[in-house]
């Protein structure tokens, strides 16, 4: 999945969820800051964590990334996304 692909289909998962990206590409020293891992997506622009306006079973929200080739990772207060072929951690 390019870059614009990823953006393409992010901004679709969050119109269609209610969905606001609270964190998106990071330059290697923030994402150190952060606590995010060596190789993160977001580092290539290819990883986002998102917040919603109302909440959404945690399933549904799996199915409708997967449905945009997106792969979906909750977190405590956000769910993070990115492309399905990209490994996480």
């Amino acid at each position: 999945m390019t870059k614009s692909e990823f953006r393409e289909a992010l901004e679709s998962y969050c119109a269609f969820l209610g969905g606001s990206v609270t964190s998106y590409g990071r330059t290697p020293v923030h994402n150190a800051l952060v606590g995010g891992v060596q190789y993160s997506s977001h580092q290539f622009w290819l990883g986002a964590d998102v917040t919603y306006d109302h909440s959404h079973p945690l399933e549904h929200r799996k199915e409708v990334a997967t449905r945009l080739g997106l792969f979906l990772w909750p977190e405590s207060d956000h769910d993070h996304v990115q492309p399905l072929t990209w490994a996480k951690g």
